[in-house]
């Protein structure tokens, strides 16, 4: 552009603005007036006020922006640039865009390093003033600063043979957002995730000081795999720069009309609210297909007038008229707009305030707010009314709220039973007058924990006390606080309610705080009944239950003994089932393998005649004989048995249950076990999303299907995929769990292995040490359930060559198992063909010999004469012999002849 060219276009934007804003007949006049004067320079006028009335008008992009590609457009210009032109190591293939400052080409790496698509953005030739240059210059520096996987990357830059500037970035395939959403026919909570993953680059963009100030769809691409990427920070703002200029050289404000904030057009200082503000206007245009306003103008005085006229809301543009949205696809109106009103609307609206200290304070807080909406939680933007919160919290605690209503319904239910007992016991009171007292009693106990519920569990969250949003497990906690003053005279009462609870928050997984409240029980009890009664015995059996989850498993077994021998004498046949039942899965816990087997198969019939099939202690026993199963490596058993479990539990509860869930997540596992990965991979893709849709992504079944996931990624060689699962489940266990469970070991073990795999040695040792400490320190050195994760520490040695050390532990684990574990047990011959491994890669061969002439015909017998451990056995073994011989035969060489 010449300098003349950028005169005329000064002259030629100041007369469009006039234009623009004038009564028809008054604009015909003045462009008569201006062709008189200058006929080339009316024509072009009246193209670009032609352009301007199309329906597709450009006011989705800046004046900047605009404008010199008009003009370029109207002079007949070509592009400036050649295709086939070498910037540095790059050739320009094809030109993708232009805007105010430069043009923007797809390009290709041409130095024959490697294969390299590349978008390469070039400052326009004749308008490269200090002004220009410099918010170009800025533009590259801005895009230096930031590294995020949704901002567009700055790869290389430089200079081109005429003394242009140039930058290469990544270059992107993909639509705009909100071509990509209606392309792609997403709901409207697809929408909503997809504007927090853009409000999350963007106040990373924030937290680096820069504010982007030109948030529109086409500076959003959505790639193939849904991902979006943020581009064009041609007009960013550094705000840490006071010296950055509002007006362009052309004195056009730099904004983007349609979806500039209130501040923008006025004049006034901009900041992070700014970009709140045009991300409320996206949310809007995706959610309705249309933008919040009307802007017909891009004189800042006539938008200014614009701004005294609030927004309307999503749902109410959506009830303007009727049929399907376009955006949407054949989806019904009406449908979409009951999604969007209520807090979505209020979340849109705070986005849009006119006042950017009445909208959200930080691009973080916009996106948190959405993350509420779509988890069903109270959000920020709407009055903190105590009706609301309270419909906020049944609706988020969905599940939660209705396992409080099946304890409700149980406790009732056990009210009812009691008072029909003690009508019963009173009609028999002609007969006996003991049996009317026991009636009264179990009347007086059943109404005594209804009151406890009705009166501290619901009051735990009652608005009044500001503790409605609370967690059921949190408001279960806090009532339990109450039991011993509420029952203060009553042991026996004291501790039904205790018991109830404790198995409550054991099936919530609160396991420290459910073993707190069993022993409460006990304690209770003890005093006020014999050892055989039949409250007791569940306060036993739920505390034997709850310790045996925290791996306290000599506590469990004695808990799991005493109620045993307390009902030797019991006449009822059925009361000692649920001991023997939950002792034999302590016993698969502690591989004791064949004796849960056995005592297994013994009362499968007892179970099932007395409680019926899929009965919730006929699903616990086939649960333990999976478990015992899967230990012994007998896989094709494991998975038939919970086939059957999966088909009875979801018969029984439905597709969505916890106990479905688990059995399907079980599916995925059993196939793991078998290397059969592909096909674990969608089994357990679809158990997490049904678990993060029935139970929510913060539910421990959720964490654990997302663990599996990543065991999956792993072995499929998908490292950095199932490295971040397992980084989250292991911050969550912790979190949750403490350093000292089992389950919290396991996070760090597997942690540890997509560490050694990302090549992050140092902090692979670490976490396998750490585990390897804390089962040792918790469990015992040589407890059965501690000796896997010295296991994985040797494995872990041995792998990445420090095979001194390899062999020193794994020694040490051999001994400690053979100590620790029946004779004959799996993991004994498991562990020794580590061992084994180890003194091969050393060439121990006399030792290795030696050890696989008593150990090969075990792992043959275990394994198989085809499975890879016995393969490799055998040619270690081999190898072994031929190295002995030829050194045999070098002894022999060596000696002198007689």
């Amino acid at each position: 552009m010449t300098a003349s060219d950028t005169s005329d276009w000064s002259e030629l934007s100041a007369l469009f603005d006039e234009c623009s804003e004038l009564p028809v007949a008054a604009r015909s006049a003045r462009i008569a007036a201006v062709r008189a004067d200058n006929p080339g320079l009316a024509m072009r006028l009246e193209a670009m006020l032609a352009a301007d009335a199309g329906s597709e008008g450009p006011l989705e992009r800046s004046l900047d922006d605009v404008a010199p590609t008009l003009h370029d457009s109207l002079l007949g210009a070509d592009w400036e640039t050649r295709a086939g032109q070498l910037m540095g190591r790059y050739r320009l293939i094809a030109p993708i865009g232009s805007g105010g400052m430069g043009e923007v080409w797809r390009a290709e790496r041409a130095d024959g390093e490697y294969r390299q698509d590349v978008a390469l953005k070039l400052l326009k030739r004749g308008i490269d003033t200090q002004a220009i240059l410099r918010r170009f210059l800025q533009e590259r520096a801005i895009l230096a600063r930031l590294v995020h996987p949704n901002i567009v990357r700055l790869l290389d830059g430089g200079m081109s043979e005429d003394g242009r500037p140039y930058y290469v970035m990544e270059h992107v395939e993909g639509a705009t957002v909100t071509r990509h959403a209606q392309m792609a026919a997403l709901g409207v909570r697809e929408r909503v995730e997809l504007v927090i993953a853009i409000a999350q680059a963007v106040s990373y963009a924030h937290a680096q000081l820069v504010v982007h100030r030109d948030l529109k769809p086409s500076n959003i691409l959505i790639d193939a795999d849904g991902a979006p990427h943020l581009l064009d920070f041609g007009i960013a703002k550094l705000l840490e720069d006071s010296s950055e200029q509002t007006l362009t050289g052309t004195g056009m404000r730099v904004m983007s009309p349609a979806y500039a904030a209130p501040e923008q057009i006025l004049g006034e200082a901009v900041g992070t609210a700014t970009d709140v503000y045009a991300l409320g206007v996206i949310l809007f245009e995706l959610l309705t297909g249309e933008l919040p306003h009307r802007r017909t103008s891009r004189d800042p005085s006539v938008l200014a007038v614009d701004l005294t006229t609030d927004s309307e809301r999503p749902s109410c543009a959506l009830a303007r008229s009727s049929g399907a949205v376009p955006t949407y696809g054949d989806v019904d109106r009406n449908r979409v707009r009951r999604q969007v009103a209520g807090d979505l609307d209020l979340i849109v609206d705070k986005a849009l305030r006119r006042d950017p200290l009445r909208r959200y304070p930080t691009m973080a807080a916009f996106a948190d707010d959405l993350r509420r909406w779509l988890d069903g939680r109270a959000i920020v933007a709407r009055p903190d009314t105590v009706r609301y919160r309270l419909g906020r919290f049944v609706a988020r605690n969905r599940i939660a709220v209705g396992a409080a209503a099946v304890v409700l319904a149980a406790l009732i239910g056990g009210l009812g039973a009691a008072l029909w007992q003690a009508r019963i016991a009173r009609h028999a009171a002609n007969i006996a007058s003991i049996a009317e007292e026991k009636a009264q009693q179990q009347a007086a106990i059943a109404t005594a924990v209804s009151d406890f519920l009705t009166r501290d569990l619901i009051q735990a969250a009652n608005p009044y006390g500001g503790k409605l949003a609370i967690p059921l497990t949190e408001a279960l906690i806090l009532a339990g606080g109450r039991i011993d003053q509420r029952f203060e005279g009553s042991a026996r009462m004291a501790g039904v309610v205790h018991r109830e609870l404790a198995e409550s928050l054991r099936l919530a997984g609160a396991y420290d705080s459910a073993a707190t409240h069993a022993e409460r029980a006990m304690a209770a009890l003890r005093g006020v009944v014999t050892d055989d009664d039949p409250e007791l015995q569940k306060a036993r059996l739920t505390l034997a239950r709850v310790l045996q989850k925290l791996d306290r498993f000599p506590e469990a077994r004695i808990h799991y003994e005493q109620g045993l021998k307390a009902l030797e004498a019991s006449p009822d046949p059925m009361a000692a089932l649920p001991f023997q039942v939950q002792l034999a899965g302590l016993d698969v816990e502690e591989l004791r393998i064949d004796e849960a087997l056995v005592a297994l198969e013994r009362l499968e019939p007892a179970v099932r005649a007395g409680l019926g099939e899929f009965s919730d202690l006929h699903i616990d026993l086939l649960d333990h004989r999976t478990r015992a199963f899967m230990h012994n490596d007998r896989f094709a058993d494991a998975g038939e048995v919970n086939r059957q479990l999966r088909a009875g539990t979801e018969q029984r509860h439905g597709v969505g249950h916890p106990l479905t869930l688990r059995f399907l997540m079980r599916e995925a596992v059993v196939l793991t076990a078998e290397e059969r990965y592909q096909d674990a991979l969608p089994r357990i893709e679809a158990a997490c999303t049904a678990s993060r849709t029935a139970l929510g992504a913060g539910h421990d079944a959720t964490h654990e299907c997302l663990m599996r996931q990543g065991v999956i990624l792993y072995e499929l060689g998908r490292y950095d995929e199932a490295s971040a699962l397992f980084e989250a489940v292991a911050a969550y266990r912790e979190r949750t769990y403490g350093t000292d469970a089992n389950g919290t070991w396991l996070g760090w073990v597997w942690l540890a292995r997509g560490r050694q795999h990302q090549g992050r040695l140092d902090e692979a040792r670490a976490l396998f040490e750490r585990a390897d400490g804390s089962a040792a320190r918790v469990l015992g050195p040589g407890h059965a359930s501690a000796l896997p994760f010295r296991q994985s520490f040797g494995m872990f040695l041995h792998e990445t060559g420090q095979l001194i050390q390899a062999y020193d532990l794994r020694m040490d684990l051999m001994a400690r198992c053979q100590r620790t574990l029946p004779e004959g047990h799996v993991n004994i011959a498991k562990y020794a063909w580590d061992a084994a491994q180890t003194m091969a890669a050393m060439e121990r061969d006399d030792e290795y010999i030696a050890f696989s002439a008593n150990w090969l015909p075990h792992w043959e017998r275990l394994f198989g004469d085809t499975e890879n451990r016995v393969v490799n056995a055998r040619a270690w073994l081999d190898a072994a012999q031929r190295r002995q011989r030829a050194r045999g035969m070098a002894v022999t060489a060596s000696r002198p002849s007689e």
